[in-house]
């Protein structure tokens, strides 16, 4: 993959020295984080792109894959390169056993199911509704269909409530029957971050 720039130069002997410096000196040898990171996979769907209902691709996991084949980047801090790595699964994953789950890189965040009495209990909404429904479509299909008993929104950033409404009806919200808790202040801190 090129990723030549026009305005973007290569890094200078000096990054390059200091990231070398740190990858000698970093515990990169132990792996125990890649397994973790695994730990709980239940299933990925086949493709590692979701499309739009215009044919436009929102999400391409696979344009990430070149972070897999072993370089090491001198313009990217090897801590960082290694927790992009870390950040590759995808698909859906057990977190707490027949309670809570994730989908994983269908988006920037993760998005989390807790199986309610009633429903999906959802922790963050993604970046935008192609990828959340995405999300929730691919859980439904996996582990059979649930409806949407509540939403959680845990911060002001956009990667964590701009899919909600994929999630859940606007007429839901407005008659109380499906819940949006969000800190307090959030939409100030939505606005002031966000537009």
């Amino acid at each position: 993959m090129n990723f030549s720039n026009q305005k973007s130069k290569c890094p200078t002997k000096f990054t390059k020295d200091l990231q070398q410096a740190q990858r000698e000196s970093l515990p990169f040898a132990d792996k125990r984080d890649y397994a973790e990171a695994q730990k709980g996979f239940v299933a990925a769907p086949e493709s590692r792109q979701i499309i739009a209902a215009d044919g436009h691709v929102v999400w391409d996991m696979e344009s990430y894959d070149f972070l897999l084949d072993g370089t090491e980047f001198d313009s990217i801090h090897p801590s960082l390169q290694r927790q992009a790595t870390l950040n590759m699964g995808y698909g859906l994953f057990e977190v707490v056993p027949d309670r809570i789950w994730q989908v994983r890189g269908f988006d920037l965040a993760n998005i989390s199911f807790v199986k309610g009495n009633s429903g999906w209990i959802i922790i963050d909404a993604l970046t935008c509704e192609e990828t959340a429904k995405a999300s929730l479509d691919f859980i439904n299909a996996t582990l059979g269909h649930r409806p949407v008993s509540a939403l959680i929104i845990t911060h002001s950033h956009v990667d964590h409530f701009g899919g909600m409404r994929a999630l859940v009806k606007e007429e839901d919200v407005k008659s109380g029957n499906v819940p949006v808790i969000a800190p307090a202040g959030f939409l100030e801190h939505s606005v002031s971050e966000n537009v």
